[in-house]
């Protein structure tokens, strides 16, 4: 299937590990030029490094996505660079585990700063440009955290924040739907990812497991499959939804 992806420009957050890597990674693959924003600038460089060594052109700029006077920065960069920002995957964030009644005031302020306001100042430097172009596909990272209040690792002060997400997707969906834009919300499972396997003990992962129908965790490739397609001109009707990709989870 033709996604007509080739010369699209994304910005991809959190680009340098984990899920963003692997939705940077597979955009690439369709033929966009890649933009990584992440705050580790020597992984970022790497990913971006690698990405044009196979062809496609890919730029990585370092910044903290809850620094909303850094964010427009490095997008005027980006949009200056490539002339235009098609797609939008905000894939940057933190986990937080443990009780949420234990969990000290700024690493609430922190988690909320990344995981929500993050999604908000990106998108905000992202519009302007896109309706310009009267075209732009906006993919947010949530949980399916934000429909159970938490799960068996993150708590649920992370799903507040990933349900946060849900009800800005939704809402700037009816907000920039007139102006050619589409924004939906990709919702997976506890995923096998560097930041989750510190808490991802053999014991952990024996309850997560029971509690998934496929019996195996999400992966990042999983996500980025649905991703791609939500960028892609095949989901040009497509707006305002949140789509699991968590194995069944939901069901039980």
């Amino acid at each position: 299937m033709d996604l007509n992806l080739k010369d699209r420009v994304a910005i991809v957050t959190g680009g340098a590990a984990g899920i963003g890597e692997a939705i940077a990674r597979s955009l690439s693959a369709e033929g966009c030029s890649i933009c990584i924003l992440d705050r580790n600038a020597d992984a970022a460089n790497k990913i971006a490094s690698a990405i044009a060594q196979s062809g496609t052109p890919a730029r990585a700029a370092a910044a903290d996505v809850a620094d909303a006077d850094a964010v427009a920065h490095e997008f005027g960069q980006f949009a200056a660079a490539f002339g235009r920002i098609d797609i939008l995957v905000n894939a940057a964030g933190l986990l937080s585990t443990g009780p949420a009644a234990d969990l000290p005031a700024p690493e609430w302020q922190k988690l909320s700063d990344v995981n929500l306001s993050g999604v908000l100042y990106c998108t905000q430097a992202a519009i302007p440009v896109m309706r310009r172009q009267r075209y732009g596909r906006i993919i947010n990272i949530a949980s399916v955290a934000a429909m159970r209040g938490g799960g068996t690792v993150g708590n649920a002060l992370y799903g507040a924040t990933k349900a946060g997400v849900v009800a800005l997707t939704m809402g700037f969906a009816r907000e920039l739907g007139p102006h050619g834009i589409t924004v939906n919300a990709v919702a997976p499972a506890i995923a096998d990812t560097a930041m989750t396997r510190t808490v991802l003990t053999d014991e952990v992962r024996t309850k997560v497991l029971e509690r998934i129908p496929l019996r195996r965790l999400t992966t990042p490739v999983d996500v980025a499959d649905l991703a791609v397609f939500l960028a892609s001109a095949r989901a040009s009707f497509i707006s305002g939804a949140v789509i699991p990709v968590d194995g069944g989870i939901l069901t039980t």
